[in-house]
């Protein structure tokens, strides 16, 4: 029989839809980026971004407040002495009323306007550094799946050729069962072995089509399960620097810049604030107690504000942000310490299923010799179908040895591309 190593490799989860014939890695990656719902994130993201700036643009218009009132009140100012002769006394309503519009133009605020629109774009490009942070793990999923359902069809091409070459024995077998040359059971042997390769066979391609429509979930699109996936030919750079590709840096980066907002917004506290302001309202009494008619008035002047408290603040606020900015860039030294030791590991991976490879090409040139002289014993009788199957059996597995070390070599080096960030898989 087979080995269950047909079915351990195939976990698989799906790839995309596509008119054509073939689909690559990159197209899937391209397709993620147009369609999944992460990526619609950053244009959402930017709209946000957008708005949030002009809110924090208004500030340097100038402010209006509208507002009336109407009160009661159980006494008012009076004179202490009586009327008499030419002068008469205001008698003052308890009852008064005012409607009033005030406008206020900042005139001086240390630039903090401006420094909060640039906090909101550093914001903005923080969340969609993340985001793509987030995309990225995604997509390494989605390479694991590629690479899951790449394999299974390789096995399937293997099995094809096992049950091709079983066929072809079982028709020399027949002839010689009939003219008594061999035993039925020869025969018998080889078609139980055929009966379990097609089993073998329908599984895997029950688990392709698993993998091709959950993929096709993932990329919110159907793809045709007779898709043939593209082998990636990828060469891997020779340079041992890193480069700083990959979208965490950006997030890195990115986190640095608003907190350097923030610490200029907080500079802008330790200085008052100038503004110029100016009211106008209706109603009574107005600026003169004494008038008790219904009338217009209005005041104009600047306004100077400091926070005692706010000043003193600043200082500690900037030495938070600058703590914080800190953190981040050790933050960043341990993770591109990490990403180091992950690419030296797999450039290890790289080079162990290159030798792998090389030794599979071998082994499988010293088992179809066996298998041969095994095949042409059977048809003489001196061997038994079952010591022939086992020696086939032994092709088939370096077979599918071979097939899936040229495919991890493949996804290794992806996963190396994918390590650094480049998503151009050439």
């Amino acid at each position: 029989m087979l080995t269950a190593l047909l079915f351990s490799i195939i976990t698989l989860v799906g790839v995309q839809p596509t008119p054509t014939d073939t689909l690559s890695l990159e197209d899937i990656q391209t397709q993620i980026e147009e369609n999944y719902p992460l990526a619609q994130k950053i244009d959402l993201q930017n709209q946000i971004t957008e708005l949030n700036k002009k809110i924090a643009s208004t500030a340097a218009y100038p402010q209006l407040n509208f507002g009336a009132i109407a009160t009661y009140q159980s006494e008012v100012t009076e004179f202490p002495f009586p009327s008499g002769g030419s002068f008469t006394a205001a008698q003052l309503s308890k009852d008064q009323y005012k409607a009033t519009v005030e406008a206020s133009q900042t005139i001086y605020n240390s630039g903090a306007v401006g420094i909060r629109e640039e906090l909101e774009e550093a914001r903005g490009q923080r969340q969609n550094k993340a985001t793509e942070v987030e995309l990225h793990q995604f997509k390494e999923q989605v390479n694991q799946v590629f690479f899951g359902i790449l394999l299974a069809q390789e096995q399937l091409h293997v099995i094809s050729k096992l049950m091709k070459n079983l066929r072809a024995q079982i028709k020399e077998v027949s002839s010689k069962v009939e003219h008594g040359v061999l035993l039925p059971s020869q025969k018998y042997t080889l078609e139980a072995e055929l009966i379990n390769a097609r089993q073998d066979s329908a599984e895997i391609r029950s688990n392709i089509s698993s993998g091709y429509q959950m993929l096709s979930n993932l990329i919110g699109e159907e793809i045709n399960p007779h898709t043939k996936l593209q082998m990636p030919e990828v060469n891997l750079p020779s340079d041992e620097k890193m480069p700083r590709q990959r979208s965490e840096f950006e997030l890195f980066e990115s986190n640095r810049e608003v907190l350097s907002y923030q610490k200029k917004l907080a500079q802008t506290e330790k200085w008052p604030t100038l503004s110029a302001f100016g009211s106008a309202a209706y109603g009574r009494p107005g600026y003169n107690v004494f008038e008790d008619e219904f009338h217009a008035f209005y005041m104009v002047g600047l306004r100077l504000q400091w926070n005692f408290w706010n000043a003193q603040n600043a200082v500690k606020k900037k030495q938070t942000y600058k703590l914080q900015q800190k953190t981040i860039t050790e933050e960043e030294r341990a993770f591109e310490r990490q990403l180091k030791a992950s690419l030296s590991k797999i450039r290890e991976q790289v080079e162990l299923f290159e030798e792998k490879v090389k030794q599979d090409e071998q082994i499988i040139e010293l088992r179809e010799k066996v298998v041969d002289e095994k095949a042409s014993q059977m048809k003489n009788g001196s061997v038994t179908a079952t010591e022939y199957i086992t020696e086939l059996n032994k092709v088939t597995q370096a077979w599918l040895s071979k097939m899936i070390h040229r495919t991890k070599l493949a996804q290794t080096k992806i996963d190396y591309q994918t390590a650094l960030g480049i998503t151009e898989y050439r």
